[in-house]
């Protein structure tokens, strides 16, 4: 499991090397799992390819609380709809792997899944550097499905 999480966190930073370039933003994250119901914490980094679009990988973890923890790994797309200059949504389009870790009867089971995101988004600009958003996002996940509700503050590199 630590080469997974290693794994991941090594694409988020070679993610934000390149992504240099173009609009990128890093954020820090934290929400609810509506059907564990329990807290996560995250951060994400998001990179605008083309005005509208841009890829959000992300690294989620879902605090155990009488039932079993997670790390999400997620990459996901989102289409931009501007309404004015402060604000937008976007729908959430991808993919993710799930790493759970469940106790049973003093002994551990660790279980990794792959899955499908959707959801849907929205983003307030405070500033040309600070932006406040939410977002609703459904993990389509063999076993584990999850819905999932995160407040996010990023700053704009």
């Amino acid at each position: 499991m630590k080469r997974l999480f290693l794994t991941g966190l090594l694409a988020l930073v070679a993610a934000s090397g390149y992504a240099q370039s173009g609009s990128a933003s890093v954020s820090a994250k934290t929400g609810y799992a509506l059907d564990w119901e329990t807290v996560t914490l995250g951060a994400d980094y998001r990179y605008n390819f083309l005005p509208e679009f841009r890829l959000a990988p992300s690294l989620t973890y879902m605090i155990r609380n009488q039932g079993p923890s997670a790390w999400y790994m997620d990459l996901d797309c989102h289409y931009i709809v501007e309404v004015s200059e402060l604000f937008s949504f976007y729908p959430i389009g991808g993919i993710g792997i799930s790493i759970w870790q469940k106790d049973l009867l003093n002994r551990r089971e660790d279980a990794a899944r792959l899955g499908i995101n959707i959801g849907l988004g929205g983003e307030l600009q405070l500033s040309p550097e600070i932006s406040v958003g939410v977002d609703m996002k459904y993990n389509l996940i063999t076993t584990y499905d999850q819905a999932l509700v995160a407040i996010r503050v990023a700053y704009h590199l």
